[in-house]
């Protein structure tokens, strides 16, 4: 039987076993025959860019026996045929150099898992993996002599996600195990080594930064649980609370800042539905898009979320229209998913200055369009029961979002160049209007068009917090019913 050493094992136990594993940069095919051997898997690709590392490999498959493992020379994964592939493993490897084999690779955005042992710069890898539309789903501390590595699992998303610097110097790594402290205890005192000789260079701002994220990963340490406040701040970062509008009601609407937090539940939505989960569940906080108090309150009866919420000493964070017209926002969100790049220009400016700011953005498509052919993109892309759309009669390479409902800014849409406008709640004038000015609107609903914005939140607030469970509600769910 081969033996693998700590690092291969964990990466072995990563491997999910559905499909066709793929070792990169194999070290004498070790972890590929020990997958086989041990009937994980039947089918494994060992590949190397080398010829001499494939014949230690073909030496060790014939030592004990193996078949089932295809040796492939190939420069990271450019010759490797995707069929079937459900892990990709590269261990071993610098951060930069892993990062750059799963740019080149022109399938990574399919449904594989890529388990990854850097041997340098983790941090690198990890704020490029969110970055990438990455989503990291597992990560484990190994030890083994006098080093300490990481192993990451991680799987494509879509949803691209900026990380703060505590977590680009820990992931998701916890102190729930001796080599969890261990490999937490070692970036603590790495950054705090580096704050004290910043400190005595007279770089007092750049030593505080430094000594920011140390106190930060010593708060982990210490077993501290994050608060309210902590994700009030985070969701202030992305979307600043104080550029809502004047009718909006965003920020922290029930509960205090100071409230310990452990799960949170997130939905489009705060109903009684969700308001009873979030109880069930024992969730601290749910956020939301719309405000769970939008209008006055003159009662609070019991068959309300709100009193459902207090009751329970439930907070509620609402993130309205700062989240709709931030630079991450739901209209952004639209454009990420369906594969496009955001371009300049916003459909609707509400508040004038340096940097304008308002809803709806632009965006250039990969090719041109006819209308029912990106009725359909969008449908696959959204999951939508149906998509509502008006032939503007032009093929559309250039596309105005503005989700939820903006139905009557189509013409604004069409005066920034867009042939093409995707929205929501659309009203049969403004279908009209639509038609008679020549631009092709998409409505995909109010809830289609926003919800991946609470799948953007969740993600990202997992990645920022990893020791919060973020959960999007059961209970968050179209309202509406179609035949």
């Amino acid at each position: 039987m081969v033996t693998l050493d700590k690092r291969l094992m964990v990466c072995a136990e990563m491997v999910g076993g559905s499909g066709i594993v793929c070792d990169v940069g194999t070290d004498h095919a070790y972890l590929p025959a020990y997958l086989i051997q041990t009937g994980k898997c039947s089918d494994v690709i060992a590949s190397d860019i080398n010829d001499g590392p494939l014949g230690f490999a073909q030496q060790t498959l014939n030592k004990y026996n193996i078949s089932g493992v295809r040796l492939v020379k190939s420069d990271g994964l450019e010759s490797i045929d995707p069929e079937g592939i459900s892990d990709v493993v590269i261990a071993g490897m610098g951060g930069e150099t892993i990062c750059g084999i799963i740019e080149k690779c022109s399938w990574a955005s399919r449904d594989v898992a890529f388990i990854l042992q850097p041997m340098t710069r983790a941090g690198h890898l990890r704020k490029w993996l969110y970055e990438n539309g990455f989503e990291i789903t597992m990560e484990r501390a190994v030890s083994e002599d006098r080093y300490i590595y990481t192993v990451i699992k991680a799987v494509y998303s879509g949803y691209r996600i900026k990380i703060n610097e505590t977590v680009r110097n820990i992931g998701r790594i916890t102190a729930d195990s001796d080599d969890g402290r261990l490999y937490i205890r070692q970036q603590y005192e790495k950054l705090y080594k580096i704050g004290l000789g910043l400190v005595k260079a007279g770089k007092n701002e750049d030593s505080g930064r430094y000594m920011k994220i140390a106190g930060e990963i010593e708060n982990i340490l210490e077993g501290q649980m994050v608060k309210v406040s902590e994700i009030y701040s985070y969701l202030n970062e992305i979307a600043p609370f104080k550029m809502q509008e004047k009718w909006d009601n965003s920020g922290l609407l029930i509960g205090s800042h100071d409230r310990e937090v452990s799960r949170v539940l997130l939905s489009l939505d705060i109903t009684n539905e969700v308001a009873f989960e979030a109880a069930v569940k024992k969730a601290e906080l749910v956020i939301s898009h719309h405000p769970v108090i939008f209008h006055p309150l003159h009662n609070m009866d019991e068959n309300t979320p709100v009193y459902k919420l207090v009751k329970n000493d439930i907070a509620a964070i609402c993130i309205h229209t700062p989240f709709d017209i931030s630079d991450c926002g739901t209209s952004c969100v639209i454009a990420e998913l369906l594969g496009f790049e955001k371009s300049d220009g916003i459909i609707e400016i509400t508040r004038e200055g340096e940097k304008p700011s308002g809803f709806g953005i632009f965006c250039d498509a990969d090719k041109e369009y006819s209308a029912q052919e990106f009725a359909q993109k969008l449908k696959d892309a959204l999951g939508c029961h149906t998509v509502r759309y008006v032939d503007g009669g032009k093929p559309i390479s250039r596309i105005g979002i503005c989700t939820g409902s903006g139905g009557d800014l189509a013409a604004e849409a069409l005066s920034g160049g867009a042939q093409g406008y995707i929205t929501g709640d659309v009203k049969h004038d403004q279908w009209i209007e639509a038609k008679r000015i020549g631009i092709s609107m998409f409505d995909c609903g109010h809830y289609h068009t926003e919800e991946p914005g609470i799948v953007y939140l969740q993600k990202a607030l997992s990645a920022n917090f990893p020791s919060v469970s973020f959960e999007i509600a059961d209970s968050d769910k179209d309202p509406v019913s179609y035949v």
